[in-house]
């Protein structure tokens, strides 16, 4: 319900803005027939229409789209332009003849796919959570974590001084730590400029390559004892000043740390198995085939040639 208020709030002050021409705002004092959401010239939105368009937006966007007073109006203006162009091709007659078959082809195209989520969808599960345990025992090996390290590091930064204003305080900070490495920590309580020191004191822990900017992982995963620190490390972000605190190396996740993955994982497994065996059975269906309408077929599509290539023949002597 909450979802929906606010869907509805947006929509309203989407309609609600001064955009209208004087035409477009009498038009809109007029309320609109039943179930229609909005109307331009010939074309229309009806909330069926609606709905089905909002249908094919991922579940995991919708909500996103449907906040949005912008993107909903680019909804109905998209599915406006769609509904005046259809009628103006339906005015020229250019709906009829060939063209209903390629729209057939099309609307069977949609079909089908949107029946084979449903059926895939509508048959029984398996037991996900057995298959993903079995999947586990037979590939421990598979399960291990990416090497990773815990760090602390403090930070001088760039916003407020200059490169050479930052250089020469991360040099005392270095200078002091060099004298006596029991410092480090309190001068990164006292001094470091990440946002984020006051909360985790410039640990971070479990750092896995790819998880930093890479001047800063090119050095950390450098160090190679514990305790050892850098020299002056540059980034975007100003000069660093890193300890390694501890080398985490490489081991076997248990089954619950992976347990979600595997599931769906599996879940998706097995519905492909079941699509794949729906359109194999369909498939492995015996052929009939017209040899008149294949026939007529080749010579639809090739007659012409063949006369092309007879005139251009040699008579023979």
């Amino acid at each position: 319900m909450r979802i929906f208020n606010y869907f509805v709030f947006f929509l309203l002050v989407f309609l609600s803005q001064p955009a209208f021409t004087q035409q477009e705002q009498s038009q809109q004092e007029h309320s609109l027939p039943d179930g229609i959401m909005a109307t331009r010239g010939t074309g229309s939105v009806s909330r069926d229409v609606f709905d089905a368009k909002v249908s094919r937006i991922p579940e995991k966007d919708r909500e996103g789209v449907l906040l949005s007073a912008a993107r909903v109006e680019k909804l109905l203006a998209d599915l406006l332009l769609t509904s005046q162009l259809k009628a103006d091709a339906q005015a020229a007659g250019f709906d009829k003849g060939k063209m209903q078959y390629r729209m057939q082809l099309a609307a069977d195209k949609e079909l089908v796919n949107a029946w084979l989520v449903h059926y895939v969808e509508s048959q029984p599960p398996a037991d996900y959570l057995a298959m993903a345990r079995e999947y586990y025992l037979l590939n421990k090996e598979k399960m291990m974590t990416a090497p990773s390290i815990d760090v602390t590091h403090l930070l001088v930064s760039n916003k407020q001084s200059t490169n050479e204003e930052v250089k020469q305080q991360a040099q005392i900070y270095l200078d002091q730590i060099n004298l006596d490495p029991e410092v480090f920590d309190q001068l990164v309580l006292e001094h470091s400029e990440d946002p984020s020191a006051k909360s985790n004191k410039g640990q971070f822990k479990d750092v896995k390559k790819g998880d930093m900017v890479p001047a800063f992982e090119e050095v950390a995963f450098a160090l190679t004892s514990p305790g050892e620190i850098s020299g002056l490390v540059h980034s975007a972000y100003g000069i660093h000043i890193i300890r390694l605190d501890k080398i985490n190396p490489p081991r076997v996740m248990t089954f619950e740390e992976v347990q979600k993955q595997l599931m769906a994982m599996k879940e998706q497994e097995h519905k492909e198995r079941v699509r794949y065996a729906y359109l194999g059975e369909l498939g492995s269906l015996e052929w009939q085939v017209s040899k008149e309408e294949m026939q007529a077929m080749v010579d639809r599509y090739f007659h012409e040639d063949q006369q092309q290539e007879s005139s251009t023949t040699p008579e023979s002597e």
